[in-house]
């Protein structure tokens, strides 16, 4: 397969992931104080009642988890472009990063789109008993804990392509002014939000949630174009 052609598989993934990431996201009913105080029992219950009585929850999630798996498919192609140009340290580093993270988020997405709906009923058939509601009380606060840590590390490997971008010999505007700085950004503020305390305890309940997901959106989207760009000259 020739590079080009690898290039452009490669964008596609990251498009797809994005579309299909953005557009969950943009389905998922809100899971923050509007339900209730946060941790609370009566923010679960009310969280239940909110996933029962969601017809597309599923496809939904499924939406929102095929996102981050195809960026880190996708990713390999720009760690292949500016890798192999500069330190190909920080492109390892963001594949294991983007790896480890779409790997976790599935786990995440695969518990609150699928599972959690079954817990849910449960909660309506037990007219809310106090098991019921523990049951998926529990299951969220995995999604919430592990999804924090997921985004990390997909932050990580954001951030640690933009380095491997920088450190290259890539001169192309996109990649050294737009990619870069902004990838710098998105990938370090997870862990800014989450030391400063916007996503603690996790980032879905913080009313940055929505902002970050779609910066992190389109960031992916610049990677996308700057993947099929014409590679400039390098300079000596």
């Amino acid at each position: 397969m020739s590079k080009d052609r690898f290039q452009w598989i490669c964008a596609t993934l990251l498009t797809a992931g994005v579309v299909a990431f953005l557009w969950g996201g943009s389905k998922h009913p809100l899971t923050d104080a509007s339900l209730g105080p946060l941790g609370t029992p009566d923010y679960f219950r009310a969280f239940a009642r909110h996933v029962a009585g969601h017809s597309g929850w599923q496809e939904i999630h499924a939406g929102i988890l095929a996102g981050p798996v195809l960026w880190a498919l996708g990713a390999v192609g720009l760690a292949r472009r500016v890798g192999h140009e500069g330190d190909a340290g920080w492109a390892q580093f963001a594949l294991v990063g983007l790896a480890i993270g779409s790997a976790l988020w599935a786990v995440v997405f695969t518990l609150d789109g699928f599972v959690a709906p079954l817990q849910a009923a449960a909660v309506m058939a037990a007219g809310s008993s106090a098991d019921a509601v523990h049951a998926f009380r529990s299951n969220q606060e995995i999604v919430l804990r592990l999804g924090l840590v997921s985004w990390l590390l997909i932050g990580t490997g954001i951030a640690s392509l933009s380095m491997a971008a920088w450190a290259s010999s890539e001169r192309a505007p996109l990649v050294r002014f737009v990619l870069v700085p902004v990838g710098l950004v998105v990938g370090l503020w997870p862990l800014v939000a989450f030391v400063a305390g916007p996503f603690r305890p996790g980032p879905f309940t913080s009313g940055l949630w929505t902002a970050t997901a779609i910066l992190t959106g389109v960031w992916f989207l610049i990677a996308a174009a700057a993947l099929v760009q014409r590679e400039a000259p390098l300079i000596d």
